[in-house]
């Protein structure tokens, strides 16, 4: 298993809460070690991620 850092983009609702970050990113098969929100705008929210790969 190795960890990979991403760069992905996920609907901004309005007001994002950890749980719905984590949510999103379960959606799109990703396991984060880590992650944090990079850039917003109106519609998206960009998140630095740090996945778990086999």
């Amino acid at each position: 298993m190795q960890v990979v850092s991403e760069l992905v983009e996920i609907k901004n609702n309005g007001q994002p809460t950890t749980e719905y970050i984590e949510k999103e990113l379960t959606k799109l098969n990703i396991n984060p070690l880590r992650w944090a929100v990079v850039f917003v705008s109106d519609k998206i929210l960009k998140v630095s991620v740090a996945n778990f790969k086999e």
